[in-house]
């Protein structure tokens, strides 16, 4: 099951334009005549301190861009994929919020809860689970270094993240681990929510995430939010994921690969990203290492490993469906 993670919108909504500025950007020309002036965004806490922004276009206009499924939960392991069904409930949340001065007229109200507001950019994101954070390192790893989008080229390994169609002005692919996610500075769980249920769900979680921008919104009929239902989501997901060329790509299973010494883990991975390493090492080392690396059932003098009951193929992880959102997650209200 996916989730929506991150949404950039204009909808219409009448306000007090000097409640949302946080000040004025003004352009100015060469004889200081004013061409144009803007409000800044203002940054806006939900629950667990997390922010989203909003800004005043005109006097019956707003932007708001953030995560709302982590404004709402203060967390986003898991959650909606219902994106007008969500953005109406953090909406409401907002309405709450008396010092932004938002005062929608009934129409604008039954408009905005229909999903009748135009969208700039909308994330989102499906979880796999492996079994262990180390096998989902390893997954990125392989894929990063191997994988490729059609039309786009091979990715972007970065740190613990591989991205696909980075700078894409349409859209893009990112795969990382959640669990380092949570572990990273500024990307902790609140106190309260580090249970171990949840940490258990990071731990073992593959996260893809596409990111689908204004052009491809509209090239798709998709910037506006009501053409949105509750499939549309994962299927825009799924069809992004399906561009990636992996059938070949193989990765060595979690337990086997913490046991390779380290020479040899560098030399699998260099094989795997494609190296000649008959060219690269001397010719007693390289036989020394491929006798040694022959033990795991990979032979580096191959240009493609062989099935056998240590080698995954990358695609088949995603053979299985997303996980969707536990039974425990409902019981404890961690779902909004």
């Amino acid at each position: 099951m996916s989730m929506i993670d991150w949404v950039s919108a204009k909808i219409i909504c009448n306000h007090d334009p000097n409640k949302l500025s946080n000040g004025i950007i003004a352009s100015l020309d060469r004889d200081g005549n004013t061409e144009w002036l803007t409000n800044k965004k203002t940054t806006v806490e939900g629950s667990y301190s997390t922010k989203i922004q909003i800004q005043s276009i005109t006097d019956t206009q707003i932007y708001i861009s953030g995560n709302p499924t982590k404004f709402l939960q203060g967390h986003n392991l898991f959650g909606s994929s219902d994106l007008v069904s969500l953005m109406g409930k953090f909406f409401d949340e907002l309405l709450k919020k008396e010092e932004l001065g938002l005062c929608p007229d009934p129409f604008q109200y039954a408009n905005i809860k229909d999903g009748h507001y135009e969208l700039s950019r909308v994330d989102v994101n499906a979880t796999w689970h492996l079994n262990n954070e180390k096998e989902v390192l390893a997954w990125i790893r392989a894929v990063g270094e191997s994988a490729y989008l059609k039309h786009r080229g091979a990715g972007q390994f970065s740190g613990d993240t591989a991205y696909f169609g980075k700078h894409s002005r349409r859209w893009a692919l990112k795969c990382y681990s959640k669990f380092m996610e949570i572990l990273a500075k500024g990307h902790h769980l609140p106190v309260d929510l580090q249970i171990p249920e949840m940490i258990e769900y990071a731990r073992k979680a593959l996260r893809i995430e596409g990111v689908t921008r204004q052009q491809e919104l509209k090239r798709r009929s998709l910037h506006i939010a009501s053409n949105w239902d509750i499939d549309t989501a994962e299927e825009l997901l799924l069809e992004y994921i399906s561009k990636l060329e992996m059938s070949d790509v193989y990765m060595l299973k979690d337990d086997v690969l913490d046991s390779l010494p380290p020479r040899l883990r560098l030399t699998y991975q260099a094989w795997l990203n494609g190296d000649d390493l008959k060219s690269v090492l001397p010719r007693p080392t390289f036989y020394r290492y491929r006798k040694q690396i022959l033990e795991y059932g990979i032979d580096i003098s191959t240009k493609s490993p062989k099935e056998k009951n240590n080698v995954i193929p990358l695609i088949r992880v995603l053979e299985a469906k997303p996980v969707g959102i536990p039974d425990w997650a409902y019981e404890r209200n961690l779902v909004a």
